[in-house]
């Protein structure tokens, strides 16, 4: 393998590797969402209380975009808006009853995948490639 491939074969293993893991929990999952509401669903999840404000800004899409995505969601059950108490004119977006279950469905999926890594993987080997990805990531975010 030459030096001067090796971050584009770098790049190319993390977009299968993403596709693959999203391949396979959405067909673990059965939950039909598009990629924008799949995506949305994870940052909520991850940052619960979030508006819809910071989610866009998260996603770098704009705010129209991301109003769409919420109705959606919002009538198929996934979310609800929650309106701050302060400040009457801007709302949280919160988990509803079908976000809880998609939740939890990635979570159980996440903890296959776990297993998986352990018993393929050393604790050595995933400090070192988590390690590696965190630099990465870092590498990245300063373009």
């Amino acid at each position: 393998m030459e030096n001067e491939n090796l971050p584009e074969k770098i790049n190319q293993t993390l977009e299968e590797l993403w596709l693959l893991l999203e391949t396979k929990e959405r067909t673990y999952t059965n939950f039909q969402l598009n990629n924008q509401q799949y995506t949305l669903l994870t940052l909520i999840i991850r940052h619960p209380s979030s508006t819809p404000t910071e989610l866009a800004e998260k996603m770098n899409i704009t705010k129209s975009a991301i109003s769409q995505q919420l109705v959606k969601l919002e009538m198929e059950g996934y979310i609800y808006r929650k309106q701050h108490s302060e400040d009457k004119r801007t709302f949280s977006v919160e988990l509803g009853e079908k976000g809880w279950l998609y939740k939890k469905e990635m979570e159980k999926f996440m903890q296959q995948v776990s297993e998986k890594y352990y018993a393929s993987l050393s604790p050595e080997e995933l400090t070192n490639f988590l390690s590696a990805l965190q630099k990465l990531t870092k590498v990245i975010d300063k373009l």
